[in-house]
């Protein structure tokens, strides 16, 4: 019998803070300016995970896939997972998905379970090891001295020009 491979959830990890302004959540990386309220930080500069999910048609949930399994056969974890599945999910319309869930459960569901017709949810994560989400983000801005953005966050996440002007010390 063929060995099954474990799961892989695919995460970036980025030196970056949590900023809250109002209901919205901005990953910001970089020096932030010295004029942002320190009240609208949720979690200041230091290493936080990204990861990606797909939200399911029938509840308010997302699912960080971590391994395809197509219905006759093929295997694939991680990236390359995602990557299929994103691209060719109308093919495999019965293929399942590992992966984690947002409120932490693993699951297991069959691709057409999933709304892939909706943008791919972006989650932080305070380590490698968290199972339960610190938020889902909303954007991303750069500051001076920001690390390189990973491709698949510029690819799924919406760059701000600015920070949000909630963001700034005085702001109502």
């Amino acid at each position: 019998m063929p060995h099954i491979p474990d799961p892989e959830l695919i995460s970036d990890m980025l030196q970056a803070a949590l900023l809250k302004p109002e209901t919205s959540v901005v990953l910001a990386l970089g020096v932030l300016p010295g004029t942002v309220a320190p009240t609208v930080i949720c979690r200041s500069t230091g290493p936080i995970i990204i990861r990606y999910g797909l939200e399911y048609l029938q509840r308010d949930a997302v699912l960080i896939p971590g391994l395809f399994a197509a219905e006759y056969g093929g295997i694939l974890v991680g990236r390359e997972a995602w990557d299929y599945t994103v691209q060719h999910s109308t093919l495999h319309p019965r293929a399942d998905l590992l992966g984690l869930r947002s409120d932490g459960v693993e699951d297991q569901v069959r691709l057409r379970d999933l709304d892939l017709g909706r943008p791919a949810a972006v989650l932080a994560y305070e380590s490698a090891d968290a199972r339960l989400p610190l938020a889902r983000l909303d954007g991303y801005w750069l500051g001076p001295e920001a690390p390189p953005v990973p491709d698949l966050l510029q690819a799924t996440l919406p760059r701000l020009e600015a920070l949000p002007a909630a963001c700034y010390a005085g702001q109502p």
